[in-house]
């Protein structure tokens, strides 16, 4: 499956996910880009604030990432493939909301075209690599990098441009 039929898929999938909790971390939770899918009419957009929200973001990954840990130490080597693209979601994320923009689309073509003021090294390659095995423990690995790099880079900027 391609980059872009894969997302595709994983988005269609996210804008059709109903949401039970009023709670915040427990949206992003279960749906990183809700709040980007459903703009609504004095809505919440985490994007005009992303010093308040991408800590929550990167404390979302946190708590998937425990949850796909035990996994892996199973000697499982293969994970959800949903809690995989949920995660890539949350990277997704928080590179429009660095920019102070939604996530409108995840066509591949045009994520590795934006010019996100902060982001990992090599994140396109490093994602596209993911996105071809999401489901392994290296993938995984590689996920974990990325957001501990992209927290890096975002109090960087936020340092740098005083938000």
């Amino acid at each position: 499956m391609t980059n872009d039929l894969l997302l595709d898929t994983f988005a269609k999938k996210l804008r059709e996910k109903s949401i039970d909790s009023q709670e915040t971390r427990a949206i992003l939770l279960e749906n990183p880009l809700y709040f980007d899918f459903s703009l609504k009419e004095g809505a919440v957009k985490p994007w005009e604030h992303p010093q308040e929200w991408l800590p929550l973001l990167f404390q979302t990954w946190e708590e998937r990432k425990k949850r796909l840990l035990p996994v892996f130490q199973t000697r499982k080597s293969r994970c959800s493939q949903d809690e995989m693209l949920t995660g890539v979601c949350c990277f997704i994320a928080s590179l429009y909301w660095t920019m102070g923009k939604p996530v409108t689309t995840l066509a591949w073509k045009t994520l590795i075209q934006e010019n996100f003021p902060a982001k990992p090294i090599n994140w396109a390659e490093r994602l596209e690599f993911i996105l071809l095995k999401p489901t392994q423990y290296h993938c995984f690995i590689q996920l974990d990098e990325l957001f501990t790099e992209m927290k890096k880079q975002f109090y960087k900027y936020v340092v740098m441009n005083k938000l």
